[in-house]
């Protein structure tokens, strides 16, 4: 695991903006897994910066969405693809038909994850962006779920619920209840996972992410076994570690 701790915020975004452009251009074909919220928004925007200044093309680019509310179709405006097309996919030039995600209105829900399980086994996750949950969740997993588990419906935690606010509904009786995301075994499989956090409110979840336990009741624990992680950190994510543990940038 490499853990990269920047002293600014603008310096974090553009490191994970650049790893993954690089990777994009070095590539015929890329696959990039897509987290919401608000901790990646900088590096989206670098997304955008780079395409309109020609640095890059998102052509050739696979994209996959972490996760999804149950009860909302995809065009709803509060639905996370929504969130992804107005954040990036409608500023670039990826192909409608090479962005994917998981529909949260369809009616037989377990065949709705079969459906994306089966498309990331046929299109491999070459780099896949992650944050930490405030009750260290990895996409909508929650607390308690199977670290080897495939893409499922979850309920909702509370703490999840009421985060939603910050995400445009008015009123918490309006968030779904339940989620449906890529599962821990899935997020997993991944070659490449570059998992970000930023803010004082993430450094008690950061220091039990890189030196707690690895279980389920944690679920951003298991990066630690993954073959091939980049952990990116402002200094106050990262201010509960050790200095001999990361590197300044």
């Amino acid at each position: 695991m490499k853990i990269l701790v920047f002293n600014e915020e603008k310096k974090l975004d553009a490191y994970v903006g650049e790893t993954i452009c690089d990777f994009i251009r070095q590539h015929d074909q890329a696959t990039i897994g897509f987290a919401t919220g608000s901790t990646p928004l900088g590096v989206y925007q670098y997304f955008i910066d780079s395409y309109q200044n020609h640095k890059v093309s998102f052509q050739n680019v696979q994209a996959f969405n972490l996760d999804e509310y149950v009860g909302l179709k995809p065009e709803h405006p509060r639905s996370f693809a929504s969130a992804m097309k107005n954040e990036l996919f409608s500023h670039i030039d990826i192909l409608p038909e090479n962005i994917h995600a998981l529909d949260g209105s369809k009616e037989d829900m377990d065949e709705e994850c079969q459906r994306y399980e089966t498309l990331i086994e046929q299109n491999p996750i070459d780099i896949q962006i992650l944050g930490i949950g405030m009750d260290g969740h990895i996409a909508y997993n929650e607390p308690g779920s199977p670290l080897d588990g495939a893409c499922h419906v979850v309920n909702l935690h509370q703490e999840s619920i009421e985060s939603s606010l910050d995400y445009g509904f008015d009123h918490i009786e309006d968030v779904p209840t339940q989620g449906v995301t890529q599962g821990i075994g899935t997020i997993m499989k991944a070659k490449q996972l570059i998992m970000m956090a930023k803010g004082e409110k993430k450094a008690d979840l950061v220091k039990r992410m890189i030196y707690g336990e690895v279980t389920s009741d944690f679920p951003s624990s298991i990066i630690q076994r993954h073959p091939n992680v980049i952990v990116c950190l402002d200094q106050e994510a990262a201010s509960q570690l050790k200095e001999e543990d990361y590197e300044k940038r």
